[in-house]
């Protein structure tokens, strides 16, 4: 019986905790300016929205600290795949139909494993905040862009948290993974 328990919690710490299930999920960079400062996502993603919004992408730039651990998520949705310029809007959360087809932004920080939401921010509404598409190779998918946006905190749980985040000089390389 003893010997059950042992394998049983050695599978539990062994699959429960792992560090980025996704890993092979996500390619390409993105930087920009955080508040003025340099800021390099560890990893980006971007796949289709489907099924609600066929022709339109999610964007995620990612921070993950040494030990494999998500610390921060910025994320673009509901973007056009296409070459273009498209205003970001805050997120409308009350859409649980799928209606709403507006580009919209938010950034999350995260704690522990990386699983415990820290922060939570949403794009400020302002025609300042944009998501640019300047190449796509729709052969392999790639594309290049620049983005720029400004978050205010709506969920504060860390005490030092800055009440606003201005995200300048954005620019990112990836591929659609689907």
């Amino acid at each position: 019986m003893t010997r059950y328990i042992l394998i049983y919690l050695a599978a539990f710490i062994f699959i429960g905790c792992k560090k980025d299930p996704n890993k092979n999920l996500y390619f390409g960079a993105a930087s920009a300016k955080f508040n003025g400062q340099s800021w390099t996502a560890s990893k980006v993603r971007c796949v289709s929205n489907i099924p609600c919004f066929k022709g339109k992408l999610s964007f995620e730039f990612r921070v993950f600290n040494q030990q494999g651990f998500s610390r921060e998520k910025m994320g673009f949705y509901k973007i056009p795949v296409s070459t273009g310029t498209y205003v970001i809007y805050p997120g409308n959360f009350n859409d649980p139909l799928c209606k709403d087809t507006i580009p919209y932004s938010s950034y999350f920080t995260h704690q522990d494993d990386g699983d415990v939401l820290l922060d939570s921010y949403d794009a400020i509404p302002s025609l300042n905040n944009y998501f640019t598409i300047a190449k796509y190779n729709e052969r392999t998918k790639e594309l290049w862009g620049s983005f720029a946006v400004t978050f205010k905190i709506f969920r504060r749980r860390a005490p030092n948290s800055p009440d606003t985040i201005s995200v300048t000089n954005g620019n990112f390389y990836t591929k659609i993974l689907d």
